[in-house]
C-alpha cells in the first residue's frame, strides 16, 4: 500500500514529462549548440576518437605497454 498517493501521483507524472521530453518540446532550443559553443557534431567525433583511443590502449597488454613505455627515450638522454 502507498502512504502517500498525491506524492506518488505528482512524482508519476513528472516521470512521465521527463520520459516524453515534455520540457524539450516545450522550450525548443534556437541552436544546438553546447555551453562552450561546440556542436553535437563536433562533441560526438571528439568523444569517438578518444574512445578509439582508449580502446586501443586497452587492447594491449601489460607488458606490451610496459615495453613501449620504457623504450621510447627522451631527445635528452640521447645526448648524455
Amino acid at each position: 500500500q502507498i502512504s502517500d498517493p498525491e506524492a506518488c501521483d505528482q512524482m508519476y507524472e513528472s516521470l512521465v514529462r521527463i520520459h516524453t521530453n515534455f520540457y524539450k518540446n516545450k522550450y525548443p532550443r534556437l541552436k544546438d549548440t553546447t555551453f562552450t559553443g561546440v556542436t553535437v557534431e563536433d562533441c560526438r567525433m571528439i568523444l569517438a576518437t578518444d574512445i578509439l583511443k582508449q580502446m586501443e590502449d586497452m587492447k594491449k597488454g601489460t607488458w606490451k605497454r610496459l615495453r613501449e613505455k620504457f623504450s621510447a627515450k627522451k631527445p635528452e638522454e640521447d645526448s648524455k
